[in-house]
């Protein structure tokens, strides 16, 4: 009985230990967890590209650290907005899916940079992604960024400070969770029917929409991306969270054997 008696606290321990460890062992886990607000969050506001009154609306779901939504929007989307947003037949609503603190910082950016130059500011902070995204202060480079395009450094810390634009950009990801179950990015939402998943070529989203113009059901497709486990999207968590597992069970078999009862 006094065996199992102490197994009681132990399990304890260890359990404690391995949430520990999972905290210590991922970089920035804190900083990275979705704040939880003490109201419910109300997400941020749809902004878009295009005529409103468009037949075909694709929802976009980005972080801003994602290699692969910088791909989209330095590659496939100037041809896209050419041949169907400027033309009336599809309009592009952005939400954000951050999947990382520095995807969150330039998320707060292009928001505050406000409605006329939202879309401007996404496009320049993808094209100089690499500059940025992985820097040692992100929040550094992007004040240059910010600069440049008429926003100042004060102006950008108090967004930086406002709690309720940060739980807003975080409610945007978790309704796009929960409505399509968004899991990477980038991830498009067709009439709020279709899914396309990924950096996918320029045709796939040409026969995407045109099928859904036809009235014909769009076929899903999947393409390379991101998500909050990809090293390319701030450090590879997954590894650091496998070896702070086998840390702990290291530990914990250690910890058994030797405080084990000997056998009479």
């Amino acid at each position: 009985m006094r065996t199992q008696s102490k197994a009681l606290p132990r399990a304890g321990f260890f359990a404690a230990a391995f949430v520990a460890a999972l905290a210590f062992t991922v970089p920035g886990a804190a900083q990275q967890q979705a704040p939880a607000p003490a109201a419910p969050a109300v997400a941020t506001p749809d902004l878009s590209l295009g005529d409103p009154r468009a037949p075909v609306t694709i929802i976009e779901y980005a972080s801003m650290s994602c290699p692969h939504c910088a791909e989209f929007h330095n590659v496939t989307l100037p041809r896209l907005k050419t041949e169907y947003i400027d033309t009336g037949k599809a309009r592009l609503i952005f939400r954000e899916y951050p999947l990382n603190q520095p995807a969150v910082y330039g998320a707060i950016l292009a928001r505050c940079s406000g409605p006329q130059r939202f879309f401007p500011f996404i496009e320049a902070m993808f094209k100089q992604q690499a500059a940025w995204a992985v820097a040692s202060d992100p929040v550094g480079r992007l004040t240059q960024i910010a600069q440049i395009g008429g926003v100042t450094q004060e102006q950008f810390q108090a967004c930086l400070n406002d709690r309720n634009l940060t739980n807003a950009i975080i409610q945007t990801r978790l309704e796009g969770a929960q409505r399509f179950g968004v899991q990477s990015t980038p991830t498009f939402v067709l009439n709020n029917q279709y899914v396309l998943e990924g950096a996918l070529p320029y045709e796939r989203f040409q026969q995407a929409i045109e099928d859904v113009l036809a009235g014909r059901p769009a076929r899903s497709a999947r393409g390379v991306s991101s998500s909050s486990e990809s090293a390319s999207d701030g450090g590879n968590t997954t590894t650091y969270v496998v070896i702070g597992v086998v840390v702990v069970l290291i530990a914990a078999v250690g910890f058994f054997f030797m405080r084990r009862p000997k056998a009479a």
